[in-house]
């Protein structure tokens, strides 16, 4: 790695535990945008006071995969199992080193059949936090990676980084963890992503259409059916992710019936199709039923999400916000410490936190 990239004061250095789909669409995205510099669209914000997307740099990353450890970036996220849609026409140039972390939790019975695990030792994370100068680590790993979460949030403390926990583990939520990041003058972020443009985004916009409208709910229910590991790995360990998922939705339910599964085919590859039903009464006891399907690569979607919560977190740290960022958080993840609506989550983002 360039001495140079890793100094340069307009980079955020960033490392990532779990170099599986979403992080590998991430990385892609990102050079997208250096590749194409006049092009903004599909970013909600272009700048974050002064940081671009193009301005996030991958330094280092943690796997335990024999296909990734010891491998270079831009050749480990084109390894099996991953299977994300690619963008056309990007390349990926980074030579960042993808090294072996613990597995601890990362790597149950189930997904062990789809990851062959390296037998090289695990590396000090630490230390390589400390000799990359990372600004942000990423937490990626399989959704039910309760200790290799905490493991990692730890090491970012020890390191001086700040953590954005993306995946349903509770952390961000944990008085311990936020004393924790807020006694060291560092922020964190969390927890459970919501992608761009989401079935949860969807689902709550829906919701929050009827309550504006003075419809009564009666019963709302979501199904996600996806083919990539994420959904292997739900059929095992979908605990925190419905968690997740419910907590995002209940202040708009108000004690109507409501259901959330997901379901695992792996025919459909890398897309994910999501189905939401609602039934409602409007004047008069008047029925109201609504259907929607949505189809997306979950994977990009999430990641531009991640994108302004790299440089929100960078932000944080150049102005030393310590503990987590309850509009941040609320607007950007499923289940925040302390939620909120959508809208009013964002224009405090848009008064308190960008700037062009």
């Amino acid at each position: 790695m360039d001495s140079q990239v890793i100094n340069s004061p307009q980079r955020i250095n960033i490392a990532i535990a779990g170099l599986g789909n979403v992080a590998s669409s991430l990385i892609e995205g990102i050079y997208f945008y250096r590749q194409n510099r006049e092009f903004d669209e599909g970013l909600l914000f272009p700048t974050v006071n002064g940081y671009l997307v193009r301005d996030i740099e991958v330094v280092a990353a943690f796997d335990i995969s024999s296909q990734k450890v010891g491998r270079p970036v831009h050749e480990a996220i084109y390894q099996s199992p991953n299977n994300f849609v690619h963008i056309k026409g990007v390349s990926v140039e980074s030579n960042a080193l993808v090294f072996r972390g613990p597995t601890l939790d990362g790597n149950p019975p189930h997904l062990a059949e789809l990851v062959n695990e390296s037998s090289v030792e695990p590396v000090d994370v630490v230390t390589v936090l400390r000799d990359y100068r990372v600004h942000v680590l990423l937490n990626l790993l399989p959704t039910g990676s309760i200790q290799a979460t905490e493991f990692y949030a730890r090491a970012a403390v020890e390191a001086g980084c700040a953590f954005i926990n993306c995946i349903p583990t509770v952390l961000a939520q944990r008085h311990d963890f936020q004393a924790l990041f807020s006694q060291r003058k560092l922020p964190i972020l969390g927890d459970d992503i919501k992608s761009q443009i989401g079935t949860t985004i969807l689902h709550r916009a829906l919701l929050h259409l009827l309550e504006s409208r003075g419809a009564k709910l009666c019963k709302t229910s979501q199904l996600n059916i996806g083919g990539n590991t994420d959904f292997a790995n739900f059929v095992f360990r979908a605990e925190t992710k419905l968690a997740s998922k419910r907590k995002s939705l209940e202040q708009y339910v108000q004690g109507a019936e409501f259901h959330v599964g997901h379901h695992y085919d792996p025919t459909r590859g890398p897309l994910k199709t999501a189905f939401i039903e609602l039934e409602a009464s409007v004047f008069g006891s008047s029925d109201v039923r609504i259907s929607v399907r949505l189809d997306s690569d979950d994977k990009p979607n999430a990641a531009g999400s991640i994108c302004d919560l790299v440089r929100f977190a960078k932000t944080a740290l150049d102005k030393g916000i310590a503990g987590y960022i309850p509009e941040v958080c609320a607007f950007y993840m499923k289940s925040p410490p302390d939620p909120m609506d959508d809208l009013q989550a964002l224009d405090l983002i848009r008064t308190r936190w960008v700037t062009q």
